[in-house]
């Protein structure tokens, strides 16, 4: 499961949404000449904030799917949810213009979480528990499939050890971008990147994600058999 939990962790750790909320940010506080100090504190606790709140979720799912003894249920639940997710994606990257009452508003939209308020470690905090509570249901779906895996194959401790090693991937293009936040000129490139590349991350994720939810229905009726 190792090599598949980090796999899928690098897959789903290119989140626009994430990655945009701190560019966004770091931009802001360069731009009221905030100390480098204050800029590295800030984002390293909405990276932490961030990691925290989507490592949580995970865990409260799998503890859910083991304490009611459900993994098979909730594995053809979640295959059937991921393979939903990434052919609407993919249906949004060929036919952006087609438009699912209800589902559309909620898929297809980056919720850019804004702060009017002072820039604090609070909000910083605040800011990276938001991103991960609101970019579950339209970019959690490698992450779904993740959990449904390790319920069906791991123990519940097991399985929050892969969850734990999960994250740390998830989390690792903010780590990165973070490094180098006072970097102007890189901050500018990054964000340039950002936007030329979005279009084509949303086609990666439907594509894997549609393969992710096959393989694991695959699995699911092996199991069966």
């Amino acid at each position: 499961m190792l090599p598949l939990v980090i796999v899928n962790g690098l897959i789903d750790s290119y989140n626009p949404c994430a990655i945009g909320v701190l560019l966004l940010y770091i931009a802001i506080l360069l731009g009221t000449n905030s100390s480098r100090r204050f800029v590295l504190t800030f984002g390293g606790f909405y990276i932490l904030a961030t990691f925290v709140t989507y490592f949580l979720i995970g865990l409260g799912i799998l503890h859910v799917v083991h304490f009611f003894g459900i993994p098979h249920f909730f594995g053809w639940v979640a295959a059937a949810v991921v393979l939903f997710i990434g052919l609407f994606q993919l249906k949004d990257y060929y036919f952006p213009l087609v438009k699912i009452p209800i589902i559309s508003p909620i898929l297809s939209t980056c919720r850019m979480i804004t702060w009017n308020k002072e820039l604090t470690i609070l909000s910083a905090v605040v800011l990276g528990v938001l991103i991960g509570l609101c970019e579950f249901p339209c970019s959690g779906g490698i992450y779904l499939a993740t959990v449904a895996m390790l319920s069906l194959k791991e123990t519940f401790w097991q399985g929050a050890l892969y969850l734990f090693i999960y994250n740390l991937m998830f989390i690792s293009p903010l780590v990165i971008i973070f490094l180098f936040a006072t970097n102007k000129t890189l901050l500018n490139k990054v964000k340039g990147w950002q936007s030329k590349y979005a279009g084509r991350a949303k086609l990666i994720s439907g594509f894997l994600m549609t393969i992710l939810g096959i393989i694991l229905l695959i699995w699911l009726i092996i199991e069966r058999i």
